[in-house]
């Protein structure tokens, strides 16, 4: 079977859309699929990414020109500036951006299917919903290629983001919309009713484990909780410092360890300070390989993703598979990932509750411990590869023969989640 993974462009450094296009392209190629990626704009040639896809040996191509990509980077660096300087000016710069976007996108119409006529794919797969993949759905669906939309969060979300508008018009001419859990899936029926067909495909993690599957163990007069991913608002950084610092008043063996980058990681530094706990917050920066979030994760009690908006966090399947417990928000698909047994869930924002939280782990080796080896169960059941990959290849049959596969496909024998 012959499979492109689209994109509109690489978002880096840190890009959850990213590592599940990379993690997808490089397991299909090796599974012995004919697998490619293709994106709408060039890549940095340094990408943490695109490096990763050459190491797998996947092939990448792109649409636009050089130029194309060039001002597109300068649009957003002064997007960037001009929401920094004036606050208030976001939603207007946004629209016409989206515009901006919209229009150089359509641009790239007719080479987009050109390519796609060119290469004869049985079937695309695109991700993340933008001006350049709504482009990129409409090439394909002309070009006669079955197409497969795979969202990744929750549509329309975050509300103030307003590109969906113009993307769910193409969304009729998908084969199907697949989403990461099945809560996130009663979202897109709600909110997508256009949609023609609708399943579950997981995220995936390689085994981070190191042979017997249990994570390392550390002395309890150190109970460091971790926390990677973009540092920004919504993924809730400051909260977790904020609930760091009420911990640290009842119990002093407690740390934060900290990996990414945003544009709230200065704000970080200084709140560390302004609360009297830097000695217990660490900085680690930023991790681009799969070793080193490996060692990142085993250096960590407890992983810890206080977002307000998410889908299922990469970061969460990757704490899961080294055997860490799990402290996250009620939103999105995390309830899905974590279940009963596997972490503590915290309403988005509760600092108190977050706090609690870590307490109550801080406290009860045998909790973590208890709840660790159910994360790593987790994680074999439901996003190593040995599970993902067949249910992804089923869709992709199921798509190929117009709804007709002569797979198990569609139920549970595949995969937990498995639904149509």
């Amino acid at each position: 079977m012959k499979i492109i993974l689209c994109k509109s462009h690489l978002d880096g450094p840190i890009s959850g859309a990213d590592e599940t296009l990379v993690t997808y392209a490089a397991q299909l190629q090796k599974a012995g699929e004919s697998v490619s990626v293709l994106l709408m704009y060039l890549h940095a040639e340094e990408d943490q990414y695109y490096q990763r896809l050459l190491e797998s040996d996947v092939p990448v191509s792109w649409i636009a020109s050089n130029l194309a990509q060039n001002s597109l980077g300068a649009g957003r660096k002064l997007a960037a500036r001009m929401f920094q300087s004036f606050p208030g000016s976001k939603p207007f710069v946004r629209r016409k951006t989206q515009l901006v976007l919209s229009a150089v996108a359509n641009s790239y119409y007719r080479d987009c299917r050109k390519f796609l006529e060119r290469e004869k794919p049985d079937v695309v797969h695109v991700m993340t919903p933008n001006a350049g993949a709504t482009v990129m759905i409409r090439a394909a669906h002309d070009a006669r290629v079955p197409v497969i939309y795979q969202e990744l969060g929750i549509p329309y979300h975050p509300p103030e983001f307003d590109y969906y508008g113009d993307f769910t018009s193409v969304l009729p001419l998908c084969s199907e919309v697949a989403a990461l859990s099945p809560r996130l899936i009663e979202e897109c029926r709600d909110k997508l009713p256009s949609c023609r067909s609708l399943s579950v495909l997981p995220i995936m993690s390689q085994d981070f484990s190191n042979g017997d599957g249990h994570a390392p163990c550390h002395p309890d007069d150190k109970i460091t909780f971790g926390f990677a991913a973009r540092i920004e608002k919504l993924k809730g950084p400051l909260e977790l410092i904020e609930a760091l610092a009420l911990a640290c008043r009842q119990q002093t063996n407690i740390f934060v360890n900290l990996a990414g980058d945003g544009s709230q990681r200065h704000n970080i530094a200084a709140r560390v300070k302004a609360l009297s706990v830097a000695s217990h917050y660490r900085y680690h920066g930023v991790y681009t390989h799969p070793e080193e979030c490996r060692a990142f994760m085993n250096s960590l009690d407890v992983f810890v993703m206080p977002s307000f908006t998410e889908g299922t966090p990469n970061s969460v399947v990757e704490a899961m598979a080294c055997g860490k417990p799990i402290i996250a928000s009620t939103v999105g698909g995390i309830p899905d990932m974590i279940g009963e047994d596997a972490g503590m869930l915290v309403a988005p924002g509760e600092v108190n509750e977050l706090a609690a939280a870590m307490l109550s782990l801080a406290r009860n080796s045998e909790l973590r411990k208890r709840m660790g080896i159910a994360a790593r169960n987790r994680y074999r059941e439901l996003f190593s590869p040995k599970v993902v990959m067949p249910l992804m290849l089923d869709i992709y049959r199921r798509v190929v023969s117009n709804g007709n596969s002569g797979e198990i496909g569609g139920n549970e024998k595949l995969h937990p989640w498995a639904r149509r």
